[in-house]
């Protein structure tokens, strides 16, 4: 198979030449939920003066972008050996060489177990296997929620308290058990899929995001293509494309780059009018969904006080970076919207509204947890990854298609475990710290950056970390932490695991081998 252009962070939107997603219609609003029926010119004003605030919101942006350069300057002449640079955070190079970065930590900072970053007040990382999974088991003290404020967050950085609270209503429809009563269903999308491939309509990166976010429609009990561009639900490629583009929009504004974001200094002069623009766009969208929601839920989903007049120190959102995005919120959030309310009634759809109904879980929350139930980012990325190995992996990728029914399974844990779909992951120090974290470099406030990429290649717990192999259970002292630990361990693992397996199984079946064409970008 010839595979094209196969990325482990592809960078665009959408399938190349797709038109752009069509804005969701109206929909029925969920009737237990709070409404604020009367949204006159006053709203439409309020949301215009939330715009124009953007003016003041550059002005804190900027001052803080100079507090970030001078301390940069300060911390300039200190040892290289004691940090690890900003710059090594945020370059496109070193992040496509994820490899080669992580094993170097582990040959910089032996012993060490938080390493500061120079040019990044009060920011860390840990790289070691065994100090992120104490980190990622102790929420109490290493909150998942890496702002401090109060904003909506999702259900993978929630607080224990509402993290029991809300995952009651979705997390039996991902144990393994069910996951495997779809796999004739997952099949079923990755042929169609790789049909697609094979015949020049899609490539890589378009092949693995469409197989993770039909799957992840079909759990949700939304009907998955059955044949053709239309399925036997009505749910086409073209509606698969338009979910995909709005959650990488969601992603682009929202997660911070190399896990700490750009700096507010790196902005262009009078980037603040194109978010003006962007805020301004997004205003009839934004509309719509106050009128269909409410004013309180959407006020909870958009929350331009934090996101936009205040943002944070840390971590820095792509916000700024991606203004012409901004429309796409609204839009995705009415789309999710309609989701819920026209779901299937026996699937994690009607398990949502549940607890909707009964007032267990206001909207916006339900809206935000489909949100992450859909993230198809680190999903797309794994499989992507999984395509990059084979092709790239010889003798592991013939010995795979030699016998695919005893080594698929051990492809595609190596894989996870050698290209982790989510390389980093923040934590931010909750308490101040005691008993066994008694003389760690850290105070309450601080950021720490997981490097999950860099645990799965400690070589205490990996034999030759950097080697790809098939035989690591009887060599390796531990497991790798892709999907992390603890409580919030990957919801979603098991589907991905089914999708990489499925999808690992069908290229086997198909093809003799699996070559690159040209030079990947990572």
């Amino acid at each position: 198979a010839d595979l094209p252009r196969p990325q482990a962070f592809p960078r665009r939107l959408g399938p190349a030449g797709a038109p752009d997603p069509a804005p969701s219609r109206a929909g029925a609003c969920l009737g237990a939920c709070p409404m604020f029926e009367v949204v006159d010119s006053s709203v439409l004003a309020a949301l215009f003066a939330i715009a124009l605030s953007a003016l003041v919101a550059a002005r804190t942006v900027g001052w803080r972008g100079r507090q970030g350069r001078s301390a940069a300057a300060g911390a300039a002449g200190a040892a290289e050996r004691d940090h690890v640079a900003y710059e090594d955070l945020v370059a496109p190079e070193v992040r496509g060489n994820h490899l080669a970065f992580n094993a170097s930590l582990h040959k910089r900072f032996a012993g060490q177990r938080f390493v500061p970053v120079r040019g990044e007040e009060r920011c860390f990382i840990a790289f070691t296997h065994a100090t992120c999974k104490e980190v990622m088991n102790d929420h109490a003290t290493f909150s998942s929620n890496p702002f401090p404020d109060d904003r909506l967050v999702a259900l993978n950085t929630m607080s224990k308290a509402d993290h029991a609270r809300v995952l009651r209503y979705v997390h039996s429809f991902y144990v393994q058990g069910e996951v495997a009563k779809m796999e004739d269903r997952i099949r079923q999308v990755v042929e169609l899929c790789t049909d697609d491939l094979e015949s020049g309509q899609a490539d890589a990166v378009v092949w693995a995001k469409r197989i993770h976010m039909a799957s992840t429609l079909a759990r949700l009990g939304v009907p998955v293509l059955g044949g053709g561009e239309a399925g036997p639900g009505g749910c086409s490629w073209s509606r698969v494309d338009e979910v995909v583009a709005l959650n990488d929009a969601m992603v682009a504004l929202v997660a911070p780059l190399g896990g700490v974001g750009r700096r507010y200094s790196e902005l262009p002069r009078g980037q603040w009018l194109h978010v003006l623009r962007g805020l301004v766009s997004s205003l009839p969208a934004t509309m719509r969904m106050t009128m269909r929601l409410g004013l309180r839920c959407t006020w909870e989903i958009v929350r331009p006080d934090v996101t936009v007049l205040f943002p944070p120190t840390r971590p820095r959102m792509g916000l700024w970076w991606h203004p012409e995005l901004l429309p796409r919120v609204p839009e995705y959030f009415l789309s999710l919207h309609d989701l819920l309310m026209n779901g299937s009634a026996d699937g994690p759809l009607a398990g949502i509204r549940e607890g909707v109904a009964i007032g267990n879980l206001r909207l916006a929350e339900a809206l935000t947890l489909m949100v992450q139930l859909m993230v198809n980012m680190t999903s797309a990325n794994a499989l992507a990854n999984m395509v990059f190995r084979l092709g790239t992996e010889k003798a592991a990728a013939e010995a795979a298609f030699a016998e695919p029914d005893r080594l698929a399974p051990s492809f595609v844990q190596e894989s996870l475990r050698l290209d982790a779909p989510l390389q980093r992951n923040p934590r931010r120090v909750a308490r101040p710290l005691a008993g066994k974290w008694s003389g760690v470099p850290l105070r309450e406030g601080d950021q720490v950056l997981l490097l999950l990429g860099a645990a799965n290649m400690d070589p205490a717990v990996f034999d030759a970390p950097a080697d790809f192999r098939m035989d690591r259970e009887a060599a390796d002292k531990g497991t790798a932490l892709s999907f992390g630990s603890g409580m919030h361990y990957c919801l979603g693992s098991n589907l991905v695991r089914s999708e990489m397996r499925v999808a690992l199984d069908c290229l086997l079946s198909r093809y003799a081998a699996v070559e690159l064409r040209g030079e990947p970008q990572r």
